[in-house]
């Protein structure tokens, strides 16, 4: 099948580096890898780090030679992992939690362009006291993965080519070799920590191109996915039926949202504690177009919302607001065979927005009918069909393309109701939608994720770039042949390895344009970024789904791991008899080793008036002659003493006289 080629020629790339690294994995992507390496060479002291910008940035701010200046600075040189500071409390002193203080997670994100598995770590949901479960009950405590996630390439097919099995255990063994070597990839960053692998969640979920496929289709495939996770023997890690399913569009379009606030650090902070969200105005709208459909979400600045909101909650009472839409077939692929097969059926095998003198072979099961509507994918008469598309054409046609692009859009079907129904806010498809920005502000800024970032790199765009550029360059680029858009893409940083591919490239580059401009209506001059790694984070929903996943999980209260001091009350009692203590034994040695001083305690009213005077055992202690004693007796024993003492002291005073008055010649 295809996805067993496409690991072979995953497989050729390997690379070691230092000892403490291991071999690449075939299936890791090449930025997971490089971020993995960097960080590896972050804890070896390496000054040279590699990988993307956010990294190396970061890089330079927490291993600055430099100590913190204040406690504050400290406490976040301690949480260096995150790209962003996080108010919270130093970690608690606490006996070591069995497997070490941090978890993992797996998400396997089944798109339709390929399935992706993240491997998350964040630390373990372990409350140690009361101070503990109060944070929780007052939605001050959440749990977010750091930046040392890694992830696969994207492995292909898509998870919804396995729909046409109707055999079940035909359709469990493909499955199960499929989703087989996702697991080995786990299993394989993992192997150190086997031990735990029975308490790390793993979930499954499916987006855009199990979407498209029938109600029964998807059912008997989810079906066979958790039977084959419930297997302990397939999947050693923890798994629920429920967390493997087939996630809505808007379910898709907030995890977005999500992932990409969490990556810019305005979300954690913001979202602890009770009320609508702390300066969400600040927060980014984020657009992700994956391969069967495009999602769009963003918080609404004055909240005015008649339609698509969905109110977010991650782990307490702090809740978003966000306008949020999924387009079905208005992905990279799925617009690319409406188009394609609009074209077809009305006898038009010419496709203007294939390169000068290109063909495809394109196959579709999309047929329309004599008023040139699709037809359902459940219809009899939807049966898989090919063609060859072409472009014979001398010069490439911009304006025929951007017109036959446009009609995608569908902006017509606003007048059918749309915009009666909601005055006129609408964007396209028939869809209401809120006023997008014309300018860039603090307060309205986007981040374009997936496909879009793919368009920005074939056009050389950079991250950050003003829409009617877009359309330009595309202009530009796509007026090239297939044969000089083949060199301009062998130039290319990142080329595209596959003719079929590369030969969309032009149509992706216009339809991204227009989707921007002419379908949500940002303004010419909106400077719209788009970039795929943030600050080690790979973008896309499924960063923000586990961060909404994991804290959902149960907090497990431990107080016998919590290491308690003694209370100042004790310290306090401590000292005080410690000093006691040591007056005590110093008195002792003064009184043993110095017989002035003995003879001045003993001589004293105290102790001739005091009891301790009579006590045989304290007299021996401080070596005080027995009572019985003469004390002349006594007395001489020590004159002696003093009578050496003084003579000693005599000569010492005669001699340096005599040196003082003496001179040399």
């Amino acid at each position: 099948m295809k996805f067993v080629s496409t690991i072979i020629v995953l497989a050729l790339p390997g690379v070691i580096v230092g000892s403490s690294l291991s071999l690449k994995h075939p299936l890791e992507d090449h930025q997971s890898w490089d971020l993995h390496v960097s960080r590896e060479l972050i804890a070896v002291g390496e000054a040279t780090i590699e990988g993307d910008i956010n990294l190396r940035r970061l890089v330079e701010e927490t291993t600055d030679a430099s100590p913190p200046k204040d406690e504050a600075s400290a406490e976040n040189a301690e949480n260096s992992d995150m790209p962003y500071t996080i108010k919270h409390k130093k970690p608690k002193k606490h006996i070591p939690f069995a497997g070490g203080d941090t978890t993992h997670g797996m998400m396997i994100d089944a798109g339709s362009q390929g399935t992706r598995l993240h491997i998350y770590e964040w630390d373990k949901r372990f409350l140690l006291d009361e101070d503990d479960l109060l944070q929780v009950s007052h939605g001050k405590k959440l749990s977010y993965p750091t930046s040392n996630n890694r992830w696969t390439d994207k492995y292909t097919p898509g998870l919804d080519v396995f729909g046409y099995h109707k055999n079940p255990e035909k359709l469990e063994k493909a499955v199960g070799e499929y989703l087989g070597a996702l697991l080995d990839f786990a299993k394989e960053v993992l192997k150190d920590k086997e031990d735990e692998w029975h308490t790390y969640p793993i979930y499954l979920k499916a987006t855009g191109g199990l979407r498209t496929l029938a109600q029964p289709e998807r059912v008997r495939l989810m079906d066979c996915v958790r039977d084959l996770f419930n297997n302990k023997t397939y999947n050693p890690f923890a798994f629920e039926d429920e967390r493997a399913r087939v996630i809505s569009g808007e379910e898709e379009a907030i995890y977005g949202w999500v992932g990409v606030n969490f990556a810019k650090g305005v979300l954690i902070d913001q979202s602890e504690g009770t009320g609508l969200g702390n300066n969400p105005q600040l927060t980014y709208g984020m657009l992700e177009m994956g391969g069967a459909s495009t999602q769009i979400a963003n918080f609404e600045n004055d909240g005015d919302l008649m339609a698509n909101l969905f109110k977010l909650q991650l782990g307490g009472s702090r809740h978003w607001n966000v306008y949020v839409h999924s387009y079905l077939y208005f992905g990279i692929n799925g617009a690319w065979s409406r188009l394609n097969s609009k074209l077809h059926w009305d006898a038009l095998d010419v496709n203007p927005c294939l390169p000068t003198g290109s063909e495809v072979q394109f196959e579709s099961w999309m047929h329309m009918n004599e008023e040139s509507q699709f037809l359902a994918k459940s219809d009899p008469r939807s049966t898989p069909f090919s063609v060859t598309m072409y472009n014979n054409a001398t010069s490439y046609d911009h304006k025929a393309c951007s017109d036959i692009t446009f009609t995608l859009l569908r902006t017509g079907t606003n007048t059918d109701w749309c915009d009666f129904q909601m005055d006129g806010n609408c964007g396209f498809a028939g869809i209401y939608q809120p006023p997008f920005p014309q300018n860039n502000s603090d307060i309205n800024e986007f981040v374009a994720t997936s496909n879009f970032v793919d368009v920005y790199k074939f056009l050389q765009l950079g991250d950050r770039v003003p829409v009617h550029e877009i359309g330009q360059r595309a202009e530009e680029v796509c007026s090239l042949s297939w044969e000089d858009l083949r060199d301009y893409n062998d130039k290319l940083q990142s080329p595209i390895d596959d003719d079929l591919v590369l030969a969309q490239f032009c149509f992706r580059s216009v339809f991204v344009y227009q989707l921007l401009r002419n379908g949500w209506r940002f303004g010419d001059d909106y400077e719209m970024t788009a970039v795929d790694v943030i600050n080690g984070q790979k973008m896309g929903w499924a960063l923000g789904c586990m961060l909404y996943e994991i804290n959902t999980l149960p907090w497990n209260f431990h107080p016998e791991l919590l290491m308690r001091g003694p209370s100042w009350y004790l310290i306090s009692l401590y000292i005080i008899l410690g000093t006691f203590a040591g007056s005590a034994v110093g008195f002792m040695c003064a009184m043993r080793m110095s017989k002035k001083f003995n003879k001045k305690v003993r001589e004293s009213k105290f102790f001739q008036n005091s009891a301790l005077a009579n006590n045989s055992l304290i007299r021996k202690s401080l070596a005080v002659p027995d009572v019985s004693a003469s004390l002349k007796e006594l007395d001489h024993l020590f004159d002696d003493d003093e009578k050496i003492a003084d003579e000693n002291e005599l000569l010492a005073k005669r001699n340096a006289d005599l040196n003082k008055g003496a001179k040399y010649t």
